[in-house]
């Protein structure tokens, strides 16, 4: 849709296909993936964009030569349906040191479907920029579009949308683990410990046959952790289990014992 320019203000809208929460989403922490690339300040190309989601925080530009522009201000974060932020940009193009000579970009989400959202972002108050303030408010009316952000939102993903509620209703349903991580030590010295890896590898075979570690996974690659494990019961009494293993007896593993929480359904395949 065309911009509707006022005089000291810009407006775009557009209803994209997305949920209210990915709309969002996308826009704000998504940033870079709909932003055009050539509309930045920086001198080198652009990498990256880091969008800051808190009052207080930031947009920041990063440089394929590891400069960084920090060029707005989040003034208002609201998720799933408003977030403000600062034009911190001179009619000149340089970053306005000054907040009071700022202009303000506001975006509102609206949902009109469970899957559509309806868009509309606003660049008030640019006669904040003082003298020269006109071309800003002419070269932002024509250069705001939501375009990028409807072809990334309406784009396939491999991966499904996990809405709000269902991130909700999972988080409720988790449980507490017991995560190891084994680690090898200078006394690994193959093929003479193989006997002794065997009789480790059989009691890892008892302890998922039994339900007590559903998910053993030894590491295929040398040079770090030699597995990691999911233990269904509390860290003390996989400590206990843990201090009986074979490999751990006699010295050629060592493990690293962490509280953890898994969701239901999650499964190896």
């Amino acid at each position: 849709m065309s911009p509707t320019t006022t005089t000291t203000s810009t407006s775009v809208e557009a209803t994209v296909d997305a949920p209210i929460e990915r709309a969002f989403e996308v826009f704000t922490i998504g940033i870079g993936s709909w932003w055009d690339a050539d509309k930045h300040i920086l001198r080198a190309p652009l990498a990256r964009m880091e969008f800051q989601p808190w009052v207080g925080g930031r947009i920041i530009d990063h440089g394929t030569d590891d400069s960084t522009c920090a060029w707005s201000r989040i003034l208002k974060y609201e998720p799933p349906v408003c977030v403000v932020f600062s034009w911190d940009i001179t009619t000149t193009w340089q970053v306005e040191t000054d907040p009071n000579k700022a202009s303000e970009v506001e975006i509102t989400f609206e949902a009109v479907a469970a899957d559509r959202t309806r868009v509309v972002l606003t660049h008030r108050h640019l006669d904040r920029h003082g003298p020269g303030w006109e071309g800003m408010r002419d070269a932002v009316s024509s250069g705001w579009s939501l375009d990028g952000l409807a072809t990334i939102l309406a784009a396939s993903d491999d991966l499904p949308w996990i809405g709000d509620e269902q991130m909700r209703g999972r988080l409720a349903g988790s449980a507490a683990y017991t995560m190891v991580v084994l680690w090898p030590t200078d006394l690994l010295l193959r093929p003479q410990v193989d006997p002794i890896i065997w009789a480790h590898g059989r009691r890892n075979m008892a302890l998922m046959a039994s339900g007590a570690a559903p998910v053993i996974t030894p590491v295929t690659q040398p040079g770090g952790p030699s597995g990691f494990a999911i233990f269904r019961t509390d860290p003390d009494a996989t400590r206990t289990i843990m201090d009986g293993d074979p490999g751990v007896v006699s010295g050629i593993f060592t493990y690293e014992i962490h509280p953890v929480r898994g969701f239901p359904g999650s499964a190896l395949p």
